[in-house]
């Protein structure tokens, strides 16, 4: 069986909740929370066992609580306001979360494509009674982002990371610092990415490179050289 893919996370407010029951929907307000990246479930169990006069008498093995985390892309202001309770400005469109918001809670369901003997299934995945909670973020500049993709579409997280990589995330997680002057070595040309990279590397004493005149930026960085240079960039500061 091979799994390619999650689609259509949808968020549903809650009209009534039941006892003994699943909930009913306000369908007129249902909501499409973007476009889904990823789904993680966390299941927390209650455990354990309690003794008394040399013999088991209680034991409790049962369902505490879960989290789902989704990661989503092209999430608009729209739903941000309808699935956090965030306040939303009608006249600026200006969207503002405060202390005071209380997310609605509501159904939430998307679906999952798998490939099992060459034939595609869809698996619907639901939730009848969820409540979110703001995730994290983060943003950066241009020229203070650490890292980069390999290409204008892809990252390639595992691959194998360079000499000439490991310097320009140090380099860039300390601001891209102008050096002085230019190194010395053969094998780094004036024109490419990690050029001031290096440079700075070696004015700091981050790097003398694999001899005086070669740094070998396409060769892998091995730990003991990552560290090294992580020792070095913090002891340079």
């Amino acid at each position: 069986m091979a799994q390619f893919g999650a689609k259509r996370p949808i968020f549903a407010p809650t009209k009534t909740t039941p006892d003994n029951a699943l909930p009913t929907y306000d369908y007129e307000h249902v909501v499409t929370v973007g476009k889904l990246v990823k789904a993680d479930l966390t299941v927390t169990n209650a455990s354990g066992e309690l003794y008394a006069d040399d013999a088991l008498a209680e034991k409790v093995d049962m369902f505490a609580s879960g989290s789902l985390a989704l990661e989503t892309d092209d999430k608009t202001d729209e739903v941000h306001a309808a699935i956090h309770g965030a306040t939303k400005d009608t006249q600026s469109s200006e969207v503002t979360d405060s202390d005071g918001d209380v997310a609605p809670r509501g159904g939430l369901c998307y679906y999952k494509v798998i490939i099992r003997n060459g034939v595609r299934y869809f698996k619907g995945v639901f939730h009848p009674l969820v409540k979110a909670i703001l995730g994290n973020d983060s943003a950066a500049t241009k020229g203070s982002s650490i890292t980069f993709g390999t290409s204008a579409t892809t990252f390639s997280p595992d691959a194998t990371v360079t000499r000439g990589q490991s310097v320009t995330f140090l380099w860039k997680a300390n601001n891209s610092p102008a050096a002085e002057g230019t190194s010395a070595f053969t094998d780094v040309a004036a024109g490419v990415y990690y050029a001031p990279a290096v440079a700075w590397a070696v004015e700091k004493g981050v790097t003398s490179g694999m001899s005086a005149t070669t740094f070998a930026p396409n060769s892998n960085c091995t730990r003991a050289q990552i560290v090294t240079f992580l020792y070095r960039a913090a002891s340079a500061k």
